[in-house]
């Protein structure tokens, strides 16, 4: 295989490397982690690889599942203790994978941290924070349209790719751009309206890295030092993470972050116990129990779960109680289910970005884990 260029690095014969090897594409900004990593028993099960999974295409065990739906890593942790642990060949725990949107969830934590320390208050006007975004579509929106993307303005988040995605990845630097293309910051101001804010769920990755502009704005630093600052090294990662940045070194804050499978299942003890004193207990039980399924129900991914709610940056599928997740393009899961004390790391590499059925399968998967470690 020759080696992937920025022209072609998402294309499915490129993914498994290149998702482990974005700062040789794309510009970073390096998240720094503390001197002491946060302590995780082992006390593996090798049974869970046995355990059966009913998938869209018929039954098969959890391990012939993971090697089957170009899974790169999953790490199951109940309580503190890692109790499942696989990387497929030709990978190793000690790599950072790209995560794409279950950044938007960590992203949403450093808000949190940030409402904590009183410098965000997530009623307040967008523009209060980034004026220069007054007068395009996204003027009158709150934080919280941002938080649980109820902001209504022009884009549409077609992957095939289409003309919107495809300006979007030349302003983030993830396509090779043409000389006239507009930097990410640049692109955020330029949408227009379309509609009221606050009526539905609109999925659209914008609204996620003007939220990663507003943590900026507020903390008074770059999102990379900021999310260590206030994240990373509270959290006790492991190892540093990776933020991809444009040409004016910009956060993709939507989808931008690499991190260690290991520390990608830390960032869900935030969530499941409560904050760990990282993020407000408050904020944390929003995500638990606020947000409107009648937002959801009429929004744009109403097929996904049936009951579902989105709220500040986490689905809520519904089904079980107090299940959070965090999901990105080609099979990224991040899966939190409190009352059993279970968090599940997944990082993937699929061949196309955006199958319901392989998303669906894939929180099949987290779910029979989780149920069975009651």
């Amino acid at each position: 295989m020759s080696r992937p260029t920025l022209d072609n690095w998402l294309s499915a014969e490129h993914v498994f490397w290149s998702f482990r090897h974005v700062r040789e594409l794309i510009p970073t900004a390096q998240v720094d982690s503390g001197d002491q990593a946060r302590p995780l028993g082992v006390a593996l099960d090798p049974s869970l690889g046995n355990l059966p999974v009913e998938t869209s295409t018929g039954a098969t065990s959890v391990e012939e599942f993971l090697k089957d739906s170009h899974t790169d890593s999953l790490t199951v942790l109940k309580g503190n203790d890692i109790v499942f642990e696989w990387v497929t060949d030709g990978m190793s725990n000690n790599e950072q994978h790209l995560i794409f949107s279950v950044t938007k969830s960590i992203t949403s934590l450093l808000t949190g941290a940030l409402v904590g320390a009183g410098k965000i208050n997530v009623d307040s006007l967008v523009t209060d924070y980034i004026p220069e975004i007054a007068g395009s579509g996204f003027d009158g929106a709150t934080i919280r349209n941002l938080l649980d993307m109820t902001a209504s303005y022009s884009f549409v988040e077609d992957y095939t790719p289409g003309p919107d995605i495809l300006a979007y990845r030349y302003s983030v630097g993830w396509y090779p751009a043409p000389l006239d293309a507009m930097n990410l910051h640049q692109f955020i101001a330029s949408r227009t309206p379309d509609g009221p804010h606050g009526d539905h769920f609109r999925y659209q990755s914008p609204t996620t890295d003007l939220l990663g502009w507003v943590c900026e704005a507020a903390s008074g630093l770059p999102y990379a030092e900021a999310l260590s600052h206030y994240i990373w090294k509270p959290l006790g990662a492991q190892a540093p993470a990776h933020m991809t940045v444009d040409r004016a070194g910009s956060p993709r804050a939507a989808g931008g972050l690499s991190v260690l499978p290991r520390d990608m299942a830390r960032v869900g003890m935030i969530i499941r116990d409560g904050g760990l004193g990282i993020v407000p207990a408050e904020y944390i039980t929003d995500i638990f129990e606020g947000g409107s399924h009648e937002q959801w129900a009429n929004g744009d991914f109403a097929d996904l779960f049936e009951n579902g709610v989105y709220r500040s940056c986490c689905y809520r599928p519904g089904e079980d109680p107090d299940v959070i997740m965090g999901i990105g393009i080609y099979g990224q899961m991040l899966y939190i289910d409190r009352p059993r004390g279970i968090i599940i790391a997944k990082q993937s590499a699929w061949p196309m970005p955006d199958e319901l059925e392989w998303h669906l399968d894939a929180y099949t998967l987290c779910q029979t884990i989780a149920r069975s470690l009651n």
